[in-house]
């Protein structure tokens, strides 16, 4: 006969998540039971179009009762945990039915929790929960927060690697609004249980979470020792933890210490290799560090009682080695390392910027952009975007746009759009640009930054009464204020008239930061057909002017060409070796 799985979830004020939770798994389970603990949303009607069994629970600040009291409720034979701002990933639909009855001698399984740590790079923290269990009265849960199942027979639990639980990932303000609820939850259980190891290991995570690695260490150093390896589960973590902390107050020798103590034990720890990789490469023992990250590499996926972070043994090791041997002069290494990180997550886009730099220095920019193009990053928009963005702020606009050009019918997004037009305007294509500009919708949130631009466009056309009604119309919006006045500004010393007082409505500050990033780029400008523009110079001029107006501006003019000179100069000796530059100044 075909046992029934229960769904039980806790929730209050999840509108937000509880419908992706659900759907993510309501044709997996056989009924689903949701406790509410004092909802002011729409958490309980959205519940409701999934199950009737919703119940209500005062909330009392103890997950166990409430989770415990969700259980009450279910008459399945198994039950499965999940949270509402989970997901189940599951390929095949009768997954869980088949777990229970191909390991039929198993009471309990520990699933993989995946803990995003970045939004887009597809980097998670892998824990495995115990979150699917027998209905029989034997398992409940204990502890007022970060409540844990308690296990009659360890010997009854198994393993499903098949079936993953996904966290989404949380804002920053609200993951620190949870962790400090926690805290204080924490603190309390604590001072009941002042030897409970578990409540040491969150006291020491919530605290280092928080960037409190001072008030974490005693609790993870607590947690870790107390911990035998019969509570894998946790102490594997809490040396992670530990190892962090320890490297961020700069203990790098205690920490490295402690690696290569807890290497021999755990030969296989992938992310205990990993580091030990980062603690050398920080101490700057780059020789020794490679050895390390490649042991990483080695030992592959750890197994399933060793916490483990996504990378380690693969696209984040080859990154670090890149970073390595970059430092103690293999070029061509490292740039296998950034290419093998790259094709292993191209979500994953630190190595880009590492190996841009890596071929523009080594190669320059036409190989740069050739060998990057044969790699087919450009075949992804996101490092199709970020490369074009490279070119651009290393002054090869040309190798921007062709970015973007040869790659322009698969941005389907308005961004995608708004940064060809920007190439455009500074590689000469002035009016293509401002056409492309001109496309973008007034509800998509670069069509602020696209109007700026266009009267960019329209300034280097020679269509000064055009930019000025923009400008204008630009002044309507108070977001936009300080860029309309810039312009105006521009406009009037461009046609060589005197300037209007100082609007008392618009801060100077903000008019300063505007100003420099309109005159960094037109430095940029580079014609694709070398034709001399000479409103480039006009515009160019306007901006020095309006500038060098105030003392802070004139400074950092002085220091921006003062910059150029030293870059020219590094560009010099590259190309030709160390002899001197000779710079002529007139008298």
């Amino acid at each position: 006969m075909k046992q029934r799985i229960s769904l039980t979830m806790i929730v209050k004020n999840e509108s937000d998540h509880i419908a992706n939770c659900l759907d993510s798994v309501k044709d997996l389970v056989d009924e689903i039971v949701i406790v509410d603990t004092g909802s002011t949303d729409d958490t309980v009607s959205i519940a409701q179009r999934y199950t009737s069994n919703v119940y209500f629970l005062s909330w009392q600040n103890d997950f166990s009762a409430a989770r415990n009291f969700a259980i009450e409720h279910a008459s399945g034979d198994w039950i499965l945990a999940l949270d509402a701002d989970e997901q189940v990933i599951c390929q095949d639909q009768d997954n869980l039915h088949s777990l229970i009855n191909r390991e039929n001698d198993k009471e309990s399984f520990l699933l993989p929790l995946l803990n995003p740590i970045s939004d887009s790079a597809q980097e998670y923290n892998t824990f495995y929960v115990l979150r699917l269990f027998r209905n029989n009265g034997r398992y409940k849960y204990v502890g007022k927060i970060h409540e844990q199942v308690s296990l009659p027979d360890q010997h009854d639990v198994g393993i499903a690697r098949d079936l993953i639980i996904k966290h989404r990932f949380l804002p920053l303000k609200l993951r620190h609004r949870k962790r400090n609820r926690n805290l204080t939850l924490l603190k309390k259980a604590s001072c009941e249980e002042p030897d409970n190891p578990f409540l040491h290991y969150y006291l020491g995570v919530e605290w280092l979470m928080l960037g409190k690695a001072g008030y974490a260490l005693p609790f993870l150093q607590k947690a870790y020792h107390t911990l035998s390896d019969d509570h894998l589960l946790f102490r594997a973590p809490a040396l992670k933890y530990l190892l962090l902390c320890l490297k961020e107050l700069d203990h790098l020798d205690e920490a490295l210490a402690l690696c290569l103590e807890t290497s021999v034990h755990y030969p296989n720890f992938t992310d205990l290799f990993f580091l030990g990789g980062l603690l050398l490469e920080e101490k700057e023992e780059y020789s020794i560090a490679l050895k390390w990250f490649n042991q990483a590499i080695s030992c592959g996926r750890p197994p399933a009682v060793l916490s483990h972070i996504t990378g380690t043994e693969s696209f984040s090791a080859y990154y670090h080695l890149g970073f390595c041997y970059e430092r103690i002069g293999g070029l061509l290494e490292a740039r296998e390392a950034y290419e093998t990180a790259l094709k292993l997550n191209p979500k994953y886009h630190f190595p880009l910027y590492s190996l841009f730099l890596n071929l523009l220095s080594d190669k320059g920019p036409a190989f740069c952009y050739h060998r990057l193009e044969d790699l087919g990053l450009f075949e992804d928009p996101l490092l199709c975007l970020t490369s074009a963005e490279l070119f651009f702020r290393s002054n090869h606009v040309e190798q921007a746009f062709c970015c973007l050009e040869s790659h322009k019918d698969q941005g389907q997004n308005e961004g995608f759009s708004f940064f060809y037009g920007k190439y455009c305007i500074y590689s000469g294509r002035i009016q293509t640009g401002f056409n492309v500009l001109r496309q973008i919708s007034s509800q998509s949130p670069h069509y602020n930054s696209a109007q700026i631009l266009s009267i960019v466009a329209l300034i280097l056309l020679d269509d000064l009464p055009e930019a000025r009604t923009m400008a204008i119309k630009l002044w309507g919006n108070h977001l936009t204020r300080g860029e309309a006045h810039i312009f105006l500004w521009l406009i009037r010393l461009i046609q060589h008239q005197p300037l209007p007082p100082f609007p008392r409505n618009v801060r100077e500050k903000e008019l300063f930061g505007v100003t420099t990033e309109l005159f960094v780029d037109c430095k940029r400008y580079q014609s694709h057909e070398f034709f001399h523009n000479p409103m480039v110079d006009s515009y160019c001029l306007a901006l020095e002017t309006l500038i060098k107006a105030t003392e802070e501006g004139f400074q950092w003019l002085l220091s921006d060409y003062d910059q150029r000179l030293q870059d020219l100069e590094s560009q010099f000796t590259s190309k030709y070796g160390g002899r001197k530059m000779m710079v002529i100044h007139e008298n």
